[in-house]
């Protein structure tokens, strides 16, 4: 994984869209490392520039789903796979 930090953002980026809890609840962090977060993920042009709503953008979730690639099996799978 290349940046998991950017991924765990982008996740709570995510759940902030779909709950409207505040990004500093969803992301767990401070003002100054939502800064940065929000300034890294724009930069590469994962979240809007400044002056639109805070979301995903199309680049945002390639790149997401390409992290996540390699744990696809493990995701799909599930609690089933587990025995007792």
């Amino acid at each position: 994984m290349r940046n998991p930090a950017l991924l765990k953002f982008l996740a709570a980026v995510d759940h902030h869209v779909l709950t409207g809890a505040p990004l500093t609840e969803c992301s767990g962090y401070d003002a100054a490392e939502l800064a940065i977060a929000v300034s890294t993920a724009r930069a590469r042009g994962f979240i809007p520039q400044a002056g639109e709503r805070i979301r995903l953008t199309h680049a945002g979730l390639r790149w997401s789903e390409e992290e996540l690639a390699p744990f696809a099996d493990l995701i799909a799978t599930g609690p089933e796979r587990v025995k007792s």
